[in-house]
């Protein structure tokens, strides 16, 4: 049972407080030089599906680029990438032991994290018997590339300097002893388990932020797929993916976290965040981003309190929360009422499915402001990933009609959320709720590169983003 010791001892004035939460630095060859050909857009004419989000199987499943099998792997492979992030640990071993972590319950952050021991049987044994019982042979990875995104939206930066460039990731879904999608303990989804490497891209002027940002648009004017479009992104996704992109960093990795969004070992959706110990060298799980423990926090006065007291700057966009309510893991439902330790006690709203099993979004009784609460939730890994925006879970996942193990057969599948949709507020059931998160990052970008055009210096305001997806 989850510990409602977790709300924990909040005062009126840690209710007033707001810290910042911050993301996370190399140099490889430039990008080539795109090919001035009458039928490419313009520079700055930015394809969300060339320079943002990009899924196409020409470049997912690049012969050579996610081709684990060779002497040198291919460097958008998991294998290629667990080896650079690994630094002087063995890389199998410091797969071997991320995996581990789901096995027994962790006290993180005053939270607890359940185990989930399915990973042994569905994940570990098989990787393991593949590859011949001894030690996992990262040729073999179950993990099948489905996207590179590129987060520039998440970048830090005041009207004179950089502190970073946003984040670039990696997503990969998980595959069972068959090289099917690992499937889900219940519901519809293709598959149930993804994992997404979020690096940090390092800048520190305005200079090197415009580069970012130019070379991520320039890769519009390339054909997907084309060998000139995936020598540029290679160029681009090594310069935070190699070994030593940050010397400064654990592992002198620019790994920021990692994080897993999973219905297949146990119920319900749970995300987890994970980042390289500064100490050890592994991975271990770290409190996810702005998501307090639902079981404790949800459907409570102290929730209520939280989101009144805030209700201003949640309003204004400039809501940060402290970090000391971060949960261990950010569980998403369905849930069961059961779960929480004093279920009749709460006042969140309750939305029955099937059998025993609820959407319960982020609520109580009390709170004066839904837009302020709609606010709080969809900055929440649980939230954005469910009820503040309609989604199954996972916005980015294997595609319904694949052809595995052979191939995708089809770019990977998005959420609502991130091509566009409208739904209605969880809470109060009246209020629309509009999301189109893929053109929101285009806009970003094109307003980035604007601020730098005639020479400009760049961006003339502060920029950090209080959300993390």
């Amino acid at each position: 049972m989850k510990q409602a010791s977790t709300v924990r001892r909040l005062t009126a004035g840690l209710l007033l407080t707001s810290a910042v939460i911050a993301p996370l630095a190399y140099s490889s060859p430039r990008a080539p030089e795109p090919t001035d050909q009458t039928s490419d857009p313009p520079r700055h004419n930015i394809e969300i599906d060339r320079s943002l989000l990009i899924t196409d199987l020409g470049v997912v499943e690049d012969p050579v680029r996610t081709d684990p099998t060779t002497d040198i792997p291919g460097v958008w492979t998991f294998r290629h990438l667990i080896e650079q992030m690994a630094g002087n640990q063995d890389p199998a071993e410091f797969a071997l032991r991320w995996l581990e972590t789901w096995e027994q319950e962790r006290m993180i952050n005053g939270s607890l994290a359940p185990a989930r021991p399915n990973i042994r049987p569905l994940v570990i044994d098989p990787w393991l018997q593949a590859s011949g019982g001894q030690r996992l042979d990262l040729r073999k990875a179950p993990f099948k590339l489905l996207a590179i995104v590129s987060r520039i939206d998440l970048r830090e930066h005041d009207q004179r300097q950089a502190k970073n460039a946003g984040e670039g990731r990696f997503i990969f879904g998980v595959l069972d002893e068959s090289g099917l999608p690992l499937p889900p303990v219940a519901g519809p989804a293709p598959g149930g388990f993804t994992v997404i490497f979020e690096y940090e891209m390092p800048a520190e002027t305005m200079d090197e932020l415009r580069r970012w940002a130019e070379d991520w648009s320039d890769l519009s004017r390339f054909a997907l797929g084309s060998q000139e479009y995936n020598a540029a992104l290679e160029a681009i996704t090594r310069r935070f993916t190699d070994q030593n992109a940050a010397p400064d960093q654990p592992n002198g990795s620019a790994l920021a976290q990692i994080r897993t969004n999973e219905i297949a070992l146990a119920s319900p959706w749970e995300l987890r965040e994970f980042v390289i110990d500064d100490r050890t060298g592994l991975l271990r799980l770290h409190p996810v981003a702005l998501t307090p423990d639902t079981y404790a926090f949800n459907g409570t006065e102290t929730l209520a309190a939280l989101i009144n007291a805030n209700e201003r700057r949640l309003l204004d966009d400039a809501f940060d929360l402290d970090p000391q309510w971060f949960g261990s893991v950010s569980a998403a439902g369905p849930f069961q009422l059961t779960e929480f330790p004093d279920a009749d006690n709460r006042s969140f709203t309750i939305t029955p499915l099937a059998g025993p099993f609820n959407n319960i979004p982020w609520s109580a009784a009390g709170i004066l402001n839904n837009d302020a609460r709609h606010i709080f939730a969809l900055n929440t890994c649980s939230g954005c990933h469910r009820d503040e925006t309609g989604t199954g879970f996972l916005h980015v996942g294997f595609p319904e009609r694949h052809a595995l193990p052979n191939s995708l057969a089809e770019p990977a599948a998005l959420s609502g959320f991130l091509t566009g949709t409208e739904i209605l507020d969880p809470v109060d059931g009246v209020t629309p709720r509009k999301f189109a998160d893929l053109e929101r990052r285009r806009q970003d970008l094109e307003d980035l590169l604007a601020s730098f055009a005639q020479d400009s210096a760049g961006p003339n305001d502060r920029h950090k983003p209080t959300f993390v997806h």
